[in-house]
Protein backbone atom coordinates (compact mmCIF):
# COMPACT_ATOMS: atom_id res chain seq x y z
CA UNK A 1 0.00 0.00 0.00
CA UNK A 2 2.76 2.42 0.98
CA UNK A 3 4.65 1.61 -2.23
CA UNK A 4 1.59 2.68 -4.27
CA UNK A 5 1.46 6.18 -2.78
CA UNK A 6 4.16 7.67 -5.08
CA UNK A 7 2.23 6.33 -8.08
CA UNK A 8 -0.76 8.52 -7.14
CA UNK A 9 1.37 11.57 -7.86
CA UNK A 10 3.45 10.37 -10.79
CA UNK A 11 0.87 8.48 -12.88
CA UNK A 12 -0.67 10.04 -15.98
CA UNK A 13 -2.94 12.91 -14.99
CA UNK A 14 -6.50 11.68 -15.53
CA UNK A 15 -8.47 14.76 -14.57
CA UNK A 16 -7.47 17.26 -17.26
CA UNK A 17 -10.97 17.62 -18.73
CA UNK A 18 -12.74 18.51 -15.50
CA UNK A 19 -9.91 20.71 -14.26
CA UNK A 20 -10.01 22.69 -17.51
CA UNK A 21 -13.79 23.02 -17.15
CA UNK A 22 -13.29 24.15 -13.56
CA UNK A 23 -10.59 26.62 -14.60
CA UNK A 24 -12.74 28.05 -17.38
CA UNK A 25 -15.84 28.42 -15.19
CA UNK A 26 -13.78 30.04 -12.43
CA UNK A 27 -12.20 32.52 -14.87
CA UNK A 28 -15.61 33.42 -16.33
CA UNK A 29 -17.01 34.00 -12.85
CA UNK A 30 -14.07 36.26 -11.90
CA UNK A 31 -14.50 38.20 -15.15
CA UNK A 32 -18.23 38.74 -14.60
CA UNK A 33 -17.64 39.63 -10.95
CA UNK A 34 -15.03 42.26 -11.83
CA UNK A 35 -17.20 43.78 -14.56
CA UNK A 36 -20.18 44.09 -12.19
CA UNK A 37 -17.95 45.85 -9.64
CA UNK A 38 -16.60 48.43 -12.11
CA UNK A 39 -19.13 51.14 -11.04
CA UNK A 40 -17.62 51.09 -7.54
CA UNK A 41 -14.06 50.23 -8.60
CA UNK A 42 -12.55 53.41 -7.16
CA UNK A 43 -14.14 52.80 -3.76
CA UNK A 44 -12.94 49.20 -3.69
CA UNK A 45 -9.48 49.32 -5.20
CA UNK A 46 -8.07 52.85 -5.33
CA UNK A 47 -5.56 53.86 -2.68
CA UNK A 48 -7.98 56.45 -1.24
CA UNK A 49 -11.03 54.21 -1.56
CA UNK A 50 -13.47 53.26 1.19
CA UNK A 51 -11.80 49.89 1.78
CA UNK A 52 -8.68 51.59 3.15
CA UNK A 53 -5.15 50.21 3.06
CA UNK A 54 -3.33 47.51 4.97
CA UNK A 55 0.40 48.10 4.74
CA UNK A 56 2.90 47.27 7.47
CA UNK A 57 4.99 50.41 7.85
CA UNK A 58 7.13 48.81 10.55
CA UNK A 59 8.87 46.49 8.07
CA UNK A 60 10.89 47.38 4.95
CA UNK A 61 9.43 46.03 1.73
CA UNK A 62 12.15 43.40 1.32
CA UNK A 63 11.15 41.85 4.66
CA UNK A 64 7.48 41.62 3.80
CA UNK A 65 8.20 38.98 1.13
CA UNK A 66 4.94 37.71 -0.42
CA UNK A 67 2.81 40.28 1.41
CA UNK A 68 4.30 43.12 -0.60
CA UNK A 69 3.94 41.13 -3.85
CA UNK A 70 0.25 40.45 -3.20
CA UNK A 71 -0.59 43.82 -1.68
CA UNK A 72 0.82 46.25 -4.24
CA UNK A 73 -2.29 48.43 -4.29
CA UNK A 74 -1.81 49.29 -0.62
CA UNK A 75 1.76 50.48 -1.13
CA UNK A 76 2.16 54.10 0.06
CA UNK A 77 3.49 55.13 -3.38
CA UNK A 78 -0.06 54.73 -4.71
CA UNK A 79 -1.12 57.76 -2.70
CA UNK A 80 0.50 59.76 -5.49
CA UNK A 81 -0.23 57.41 -8.39
CA UNK A 82 -3.91 56.82 -7.66
CA UNK A 83 -4.57 55.41 -11.15
CA UNK A 84 -2.51 52.26 -10.56
CA UNK A 85 -5.61 50.24 -9.63
CA UNK A 86 -6.97 50.80 -13.15
CA UNK A 87 -3.91 49.04 -14.58
CA UNK A 88 -4.62 46.06 -12.32
CA UNK A 89 -8.24 45.89 -13.46
CA UNK A 90 -7.22 46.09 -17.12
CA UNK A 91 -4.48 43.50 -16.54
CA UNK A 92 -6.84 41.12 -14.78
CA UNK A 93 -9.57 41.38 -17.42
CA UNK A 94 -7.07 41.04 -20.27
CA UNK A 95 -5.47 37.88 -18.90
CA UNK A 96 -8.85 36.44 -17.93
CA UNK A 97 -9.89 36.69 -21.58
CA UNK A 98 -6.63 35.05 -22.64
CA UNK A 99 -7.10 32.34 -20.02
CA UNK A 100 -10.69 31.65 -21.05
CA UNK A 101 -9.53 31.07 -24.63
CA UNK A 102 -6.46 29.12 -23.45
CA UNK A 103 -3.96 31.54 -24.97
CA UNK A 104 -0.62 31.51 -23.14
CA UNK A 105 -2.20 29.35 -20.39
CA UNK A 106 0.75 29.29 -18.01
CA UNK A 107 1.41 33.01 -18.16
CA UNK A 108 -2.33 33.73 -17.98
CA UNK A 109 -2.77 31.57 -14.89
CA UNK A 110 0.08 33.34 -13.09
CA UNK A 111 -1.05 36.83 -14.15
CA UNK A 112 -4.69 36.16 -13.24
CA UNK A 113 -3.61 35.08 -9.77
CA UNK A 114 -1.35 38.12 -9.31
CA UNK A 115 -3.91 40.72 -10.40
CA UNK A 116 -6.88 39.04 -8.72
CA UNK A 117 -5.17 38.58 -5.35
CA UNK A 118 -3.98 42.18 -5.34
CA UNK A 119 -7.50 43.43 -6.09
CA UNK A 120 -9.01 41.13 -3.45
CA UNK A 121 -6.42 42.14 -0.86
CA UNK A 122 -7.09 45.81 -1.46
CA UNK A 123 -10.86 45.44 -1.12
CA UNK A 124 -10.68 42.78 1.60
CA UNK A 125 -12.68 44.77 4.18
CA UNK A 126 -15.63 44.91 1.79
CA UNK A 127 -15.43 41.30 0.58
CA UNK A 128 -16.31 37.87 2.00
CA UNK A 129 -14.51 34.60 2.57
CA UNK A 130 -15.34 33.68 -1.01
CA UNK A 131 -12.49 35.84 -2.28
CA UNK A 132 -10.04 34.03 0.01
CA UNK A 133 -11.09 30.64 -1.35
CA UNK A 134 -10.98 32.07 -4.87
CA UNK A 135 -7.39 33.22 -4.31
CA UNK A 136 -6.39 29.73 -3.19
CA UNK A 137 -8.03 28.02 -6.15
CA UNK A 138 -6.37 30.39 -8.62
CA UNK A 139 -3.01 29.72 -6.97
CA UNK A 140 -3.40 25.94 -7.19
CA UNK A 141 -4.45 26.16 -10.84
CA UNK A 142 -1.15 27.85 -11.72
CA UNK A 143 0.56 24.50 -11.27
CA UNK A 144 -1.93 22.30 -13.15
CA UNK A 145 -0.79 22.73 -16.74
CA UNK A 146 0.08 20.90 -19.93
CA UNK A 147 3.70 20.37 -21.05
CA UNK A 148 2.72 20.92 -24.69
CA UNK A 149 3.67 24.44 -25.80
CA UNK A 150 2.76 24.08 -29.48
CA UNK A 151 -0.82 25.31 -28.94
CA UNK A 152 -0.12 28.22 -26.58
CA UNK A 153 -1.00 30.91 -29.17
CA UNK A 154 -4.04 29.13 -30.60
CA UNK A 155 -7.38 30.35 -29.24
CA UNK A 156 -9.56 27.45 -28.09
CA UNK A 157 -12.71 27.84 -26.05
CA UNK A 158 -14.45 24.47 -26.19
CA UNK A 159 -12.79 21.61 -24.37
CA UNK A 160 -12.70 18.20 -26.01
CA UNK A 161 -13.76 15.41 -23.66
CA UNK A 162 -11.05 13.17 -25.15
CA UNK A 163 -8.28 15.77 -25.19
CA UNK A 164 -5.03 14.26 -23.94
CA UNK A 165 -2.25 16.84 -23.57
CA UNK A 166 1.40 15.99 -23.16
CA UNK A 167 2.64 15.86 -19.56
CA UNK A 168 6.23 15.52 -18.47
CA UNK A 169 7.03 13.54 -15.32
CA UNK A 170 7.40 16.77 -13.33
CA UNK A 171 4.17 18.20 -14.72
CA UNK A 172 2.31 14.98 -13.95
CA UNK A 173 3.54 15.19 -10.37
CA UNK A 174 2.47 18.82 -10.07
CA UNK A 175 -0.90 18.17 -11.68
CA UNK A 176 -1.76 15.22 -9.46
CA UNK A 177 -0.48 16.93 -6.32
CA UNK A 178 -2.38 20.18 -6.78
CA UNK A 179 -5.52 18.37 -7.95
CA UNK A 180 -5.63 16.58 -4.61
CA UNK A 181 -4.72 19.76 -2.77
CA UNK A 182 -7.82 21.42 -4.26
CA UNK A 183 -10.05 18.60 -3.03
CA UNK A 184 -8.42 18.45 0.40
CA UNK A 185 -8.63 22.25 0.73
CA UNK A 186 -12.42 22.13 0.42
CA UNK A 187 -12.64 19.30 2.96
CA UNK A 188 -10.46 21.23 5.41
CA UNK A 189 -12.65 24.31 4.93
CA UNK A 190 -15.77 22.36 5.86
CA UNK A 191 -14.05 20.65 8.80
CA UNK A 192 -12.99 23.89 10.45
CA UNK A 193 -16.28 25.60 9.58
CA UNK A 194 -18.10 22.84 11.46
CA UNK A 195 -15.63 22.93 14.33
CA UNK A 196 -16.06 26.67 14.93
CA UNK A 197 -19.84 26.39 14.63
CA UNK A 198 -19.86 23.68 17.28
CA UNK A 199 -17.96 26.00 19.60
CA UNK A 200 -20.80 28.52 19.29
CA UNK A 201 -23.74 28.04 21.67
CA UNK A 202 -26.18 29.47 19.13
CA UNK A 203 -25.33 26.73 16.62
CA UNK A 204 -25.47 23.99 19.24
CA UNK A 205 -28.89 25.20 20.45
CA UNK A 206 -30.20 25.53 16.89
CA UNK A 207 -30.88 29.26 17.20
CA UNK A 208 -28.15 30.38 14.78
CA UNK A 209 -30.28 30.65 11.64
CA UNK A 210 -33.06 32.39 13.55
CA UNK A 211 -30.65 35.00 14.92
CA UNK A 212 -29.00 35.50 11.51
CA UNK A 213 -32.40 36.00 9.86
CA UNK A 214 -33.12 38.83 12.29
CA UNK A 215 -30.03 40.75 11.15
CA UNK A 216 -31.24 42.74 8.16
CA UNK A 217 -27.73 43.06 6.68
CA UNK A 218 -27.45 39.27 6.38
CA UNK A 219 -30.96 38.19 5.48
CA UNK A 220 -33.49 38.72 2.73
CA UNK A 221 -37.20 39.21 3.25
CA UNK A 222 -37.86 35.56 2.39
CA UNK A 223 -35.30 34.34 4.93
CA UNK A 224 -36.75 36.55 7.65
CA UNK A 225 -40.27 35.35 6.87
CA UNK A 226 -39.26 31.70 7.22
CA UNK A 227 -36.78 31.69 10.10
CA UNK A 228 -36.98 34.90 12.14
CA UNK A 229 -39.66 33.67 14.55
CA UNK A 230 -39.46 29.89 14.21
CA UNK A 231 -37.10 28.08 16.54
CA UNK A 232 -38.11 24.70 15.05
CA UNK A 233 -37.24 25.64 11.46
CA UNK A 234 -34.05 27.28 12.67
CA UNK A 235 -33.16 24.10 14.56
CA UNK A 236 -33.75 21.93 11.49
CA UNK A 237 -31.74 24.25 9.21
CA UNK A 238 -28.88 24.73 11.69
CA UNK A 239 -28.41 21.00 12.26
CA UNK A 240 -28.80 20.19 8.57
CA UNK A 241 -25.92 22.56 7.88
CA UNK A 242 -23.81 21.13 10.71
CA UNK A 243 -24.41 17.56 9.53
CA UNK A 244 -23.70 18.43 5.89
CA UNK A 245 -20.49 20.31 6.60
CA UNK A 246 -19.30 17.91 9.29
CA UNK A 247 -19.73 14.79 7.16
CA UNK A 248 -18.65 16.37 3.87
CA UNK A 249 -15.01 15.16 4.13
CA UNK A 250 -16.36 11.59 4.38
CA UNK A 251 -19.56 11.39 2.33
CA UNK A 252 -18.28 13.30 -0.70
CA UNK A 253 -16.14 10.28 -1.64
CA UNK A 254 -19.07 7.84 -1.73
CA UNK A 255 -20.09 7.58 -5.39
CA UNK A 256 -23.66 6.37 -4.82
CA UNK A 257 -24.69 9.42 -2.81
CA UNK A 258 -22.27 12.02 -4.16
CA UNK A 259 -24.65 13.72 -6.61
CA UNK A 260 -27.65 14.19 -4.25
CA UNK A 261 -25.24 15.10 -1.48
CA UNK A 262 -23.59 17.84 -3.55
CA UNK A 263 -26.99 19.02 -4.82
CA UNK A 264 -27.93 19.71 -1.20
CA UNK A 265 -24.69 21.68 -0.90
CA UNK A 266 -25.54 23.69 -4.00
CA UNK A 267 -28.97 24.50 -2.54
CA UNK A 268 -27.33 25.46 0.75
CA UNK A 269 -24.77 27.78 -0.83
CA UNK A 270 -27.24 29.32 -3.28
CA UNK A 271 -29.35 30.11 -0.21
CA UNK A 272 -26.33 31.83 1.33
CA UNK A 273 -25.70 33.76 -1.89
CA UNK A 274 -29.23 35.08 -2.29
CA UNK A 275 -30.79 34.62 1.16
CA UNK A 276 -27.93 36.19 3.12
CA UNK A 277 -26.50 38.38 0.38
CA UNK A 278 -23.03 36.78 0.64
CA UNK A 279 -23.01 36.27 -3.10
CA UNK A 280 -19.38 35.62 -3.99
CA UNK A 281 -18.87 33.10 -1.21
CA UNK A 282 -22.02 31.16 -2.08
CA UNK A 283 -21.22 30.96 -5.79
CA UNK A 284 -17.52 30.10 -5.34
CA UNK A 285 -18.47 27.28 -2.97
CA UNK A 286 -20.76 25.86 -5.66
CA UNK A 287 -18.00 26.11 -8.26
CA UNK A 288 -15.43 24.23 -6.16
CA UNK A 289 -17.70 21.18 -6.29
CA UNK A 290 -16.75 20.67 -9.96
CA UNK A 291 -13.42 18.89 -9.24
CA UNK A 292 -15.30 16.39 -7.05
CA UNK A 293 -17.36 15.24 -10.04
CA UNK A 294 -16.16 12.69 -12.56
CA UNK A 295 -15.42 13.67 -16.14
CA UNK A 296 -18.54 11.82 -17.28
CA UNK A 297 -20.74 13.67 -14.80
CA UNK A 298 -19.36 17.03 -15.90
CA UNK A 299 -19.87 16.07 -19.54
CA UNK A 300 -23.52 15.21 -18.84
CA UNK A 301 -23.99 18.49 -16.99
CA UNK A 302 -22.39 20.44 -19.86
CA UNK A 303 -24.62 18.73 -22.45
CA UNK A 304 -27.75 19.45 -20.43
CA UNK A 305 -26.81 23.12 -20.17
CA UNK A 306 -26.30 23.24 -23.95
CA UNK A 307 -29.73 21.70 -24.55
CA UNK A 308 -31.41 24.23 -22.26
CA UNK A 309 -29.74 27.12 -24.08
CA UNK A 310 -30.89 25.77 -27.44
Amino acid sequence: MIKQIPEIFTRDFEHWFKIEIFRRVLYIFVLINTITLLPIAADLWSYHGMSGTRWDYSLPIWKQISTSFLNVLSHPANATYSWVYILFIVGQISFLVLGIFRILPKLSALAIYFFTVNLNMKGALMFTGGEVLLNLMLFYLIFIQSSDTSQKWKARFWIDRNEKPVFSLLQNTLNNSFYWIILIQVCILYFFSTLYKLLDENWRSGDAIMYISNVSAYSSGAMRAVFSESHFLSLVASYAILIYQGFFPILVWIKKIKIPFLLFGVFFHISIAFGMGIFTFGIVMCLVYLPFLSGDQIDILRKRLRLRRS
